[in-house]
């Protein structure tokens, strides 16, 4: 008997910008801007485009949040945020809005995590990256930003996850955020 090891490809393209947002209180979520390829765009419009104008109207770009993300709801919405050893679970899905530029899907929205800030610094690794593959989300961590009250000191910079064994299910070629935060 030969076995074979069945690799996944993409079937849907996704550009993603982050910036990761601090409260008061430490971490507050990452907003996501999600830019799909034209042919999953031109299919996703249409299936709720109900008056064929080609654009999306708040109700018909609302339906979008449950078709979309209620679909990787189950996967964190392809954000991981690492603090210390553990996987950080997303509390919600705030500021959803669906938008077509120049013929293409664009999703903004924030997933809210939490993280408090203390005295010392805090270290979290954050991605935006689908482990199955079946959509390829090529997030620009080198432009990543992060917004942070005065009172909070933050420090980050992007690299390879190699040698981070809770990101192994990642392609190599996944990028991560690196902060370290703390109280001024």
């Amino acid at each position: 008997m030969c076995a074979s090891v069945a690799f996944a490809h993409p079937h849907v393209f996704v550009d993603a910008s982050v910036k990761v947002l601090f409260n008061e209180n430490g971490l507050s979520g990452v907003q996501n801007r999600w830019v799909y390829d034209e042919v999953y765009s031109r299919a996703t419009i249409a299936s709720v485009d109900e008056n064929d104008d080609g654009k999306l109207s708040v109700e018909e770009g609302e339906g979008l949040k449950s078709i979309i993300l209620g679909e990787v709801a189950k996967s964190n919405y392809f954000n991981y945020v690492q603090s210390g050893s553990v996987f950080l679970g997303a509390k919600a899905v705030t500021d959803f809005k669906a938008s077509v530029k120049n013929g293409r899907l664009v999703l903004d929205f924030v997933v809210v995590f939490t993280a408090p800030v203390g005295a010392d610094y805090s270290m979290l690794v954050i991605v935006v990256a689908d482990p199955s593959n079946y959509v390829q989300v090529t997030a620009d961590m080198e432009n990543a930003d992060v917004a942070a009250p005065e009172s909070i000191d933050v420090e980050y910079f992007s690299d390879s996850l190699e040698g981070l064994s809770l990101f192994r299910a990642f392609l190599p070629y996944v990028e991560g955020l690196y902060l370290r935060f703390k109280k001024k």
